[in-house]
């Protein structure tokens, strides 16, 4: 036999281990827009997403409790066994393309009628098993599990997503609630001043009893605003703390914020870059990806299975001469062919499942894509309106502090009476106590948009 012909089987066999049946991934056709809907001017500059969470907030204290939550949060660890897990599902998808060494031992005692004769059988063998690949049953099986790990690394680092938008929402929450503390006690150290000096006027004959009276339930309304507020706090630290993987616990926030605390302007970019940068897309592709292979690995249980096994070993009939000369070496070599006929329309079945579930998975990653767009486009018109709310608001504020001064100044030059100025005093508390909410809102509006535009953390340099 030549060498042409020698090497003819095998080159058969090659082709044959490199066929692979169903449906190789391409990614769908997504009709992504050209920009966002909403996006304001400069939209095609480079997205604020790709910027690291330290850099758009530029805040010490924040970078820190993000780093303990990344470091101890318990849904953070659990999302870090399931990629372990996935791993090991890997590895064991790609076992079955390699062949399968065993060991095999066997002993038996026999009777044989009507002689009543009694004999023993030892044997002991290795068994080399291989089933050949050759519509890539396994292979797509591998490219499946394989695909299922990169859709658990991406649903980890959608965890990391949303936890470090949480601590950072819970931190600009606990942040809001201290402004909004010491506004209301400022405002009640300035009322009960107010009160002094009235009660002091009243008692020389120059302001009346109800005046006296609506002083005190004005410091009284606003001195019952904080105990709910210290609440709200010890609520929210408690909330913080779980996130941090911690027992509830105190925060120093303050009441001060880095003069970069919200982005002036935020850049959106491109859509289509939501497509690699959104750890929920990643993972609805990654799924669509596994279920595509899975239609491969249910065509492949219609076609023919062979087996190949080798077994090398010794046989005797004492357990002794199983390792001396006595005993003898036997070698057995096999194949086997399995076609399916009948199966009472399972593999069909099996085969239609697989299918419909491509076909979900496939529909799934398109509305991954659409219910991105809609949250950054919720989260543009937010964060844009939130921040002309907090201009008005800035404004609202200072033409109400301006009120009380002036009022201050005529109730001293006895053009008016105290009543005025309790009114100029309710304006401006309720004034500043909707700046904050509105700056509070604007804060959070801008980690939202981060979010939504696939944002993710990097360690502070």
């Amino acid at each position: 036999m030549s060498g042409r012909e020698r090497s003819a089987p095998m080159l058969a066999l090659a082709l044959l281990m490199g066929c692979t049946v169903g449906p190789d991934y391409h990614r769908p056709d997504i009709a992504a827009p050209g920009t966002y809907h909403r996006a304001p001017d400069g939209a095609s500059a480079p997205s604020v997403a790709d910027l690291a969470w330290w850099e758009v907030f530029g805040d010490s204290r924040l970078v820190a409790l993000i780093d303990e939550a990344l470091r101890d949060n318990l849904d953070l660890a659990i999302a870090a066994s399931q990629i372990l897990q996935a791993q090991a599902q890997v590895a064991a998808a790609r076992s079955p393309i390699f062949p399968q060494l065993s060991g095999q031992a066997l002993g038996a005692r026999t009777n044989e009628n009507p002689a009543f004769t009694t004999g023993n059988s030892f044997a002991a063998a290795l068994v080399l098993s291989w089933e050949l690949d050759l519509w890539g049953r396994y292979r797509r099986a591998t490219e499946a599990a394989r695909a299922n790990l990169l859709a658990t690394e991406a649903g980890r680092s959608g965890v990391v997503a949303s936890l470090v938008s949480a601590v950072a929402q819970q931190y600009l929450q606990l942040n809001g609630l201290h402004e909004r503390l010491d506004v209301v006690q400022r405002t009640a150290k300035g009322e009960r001043d107010s009160l002094r000096l009235v009660t002091l006027l009243a008692r020389q004959g120059v302001q009346s009893a109800a005046e006296v009276r609506q002083a005190e339930t004005q410091l009284l309304s606003t001195e019952n605003q904080i105990p709910p507020l210290q609440r709200q706090i010890a609520q929210t630290e408690d909330a913080l703390a779980i996130l941090l993987g911690k027992p509830p616990r105190s925060f120093d926030i303050g009441v001060d914020l880095p003069p970069n605390a919200v982005p002036p302007e935020v850049p959106p970019g491109l859509p289509s870059e939501l497509l690699e940068r959104r750890p929920d897309i990643r993972q609805a592709e990654q799924q669509l990806v596994a279920a595509n292979a899975n239609v491969g690995v249910a065509r492949a249980q219609f076609f023919p299975t062979i087996s190949l096994t080798g077994a090398l070993g010794r046989a005797s009939d004492t357990l002794q001469g199983l390792v001396t000369s006595r005993g003898e070496t036997t070698r057995t070599v096999s194949g086997v062919v399995v076609a399916p006929i009948f199966t009472g329309g399972a593999l069909s079945a099996n085969y239609d499942i697989a299918r419909a579930q491509a076909e979900q998975a496939a529909l799934v990653y398109r509305r991954s894509i659409l219910v991105a767009l809609q949250e950054v486009s919720d989260a543009l018109v937010a964060y844009d309106r939130d921040g002309a709310e907090v201009q008005g608001n800035r404004a609202r504020v200072a033409a109400s502090a301006e009120y009380l001064r002036l009022a201050q100044l005529r109730f001293r030059s006895g053009v008016i009476g105290y009543l005025e100025v309790l009114d100029a005093q309710r304006q401006l508390l309720s004034a500043q106590l909707d700046l904050n909410a509105t700056e509070v809102n604007s804060r959070l509006s801008a980690v939202q948009l981060y979010k939504a535009l696939g944002g993710g953390w990097q360690p502070a340099k």
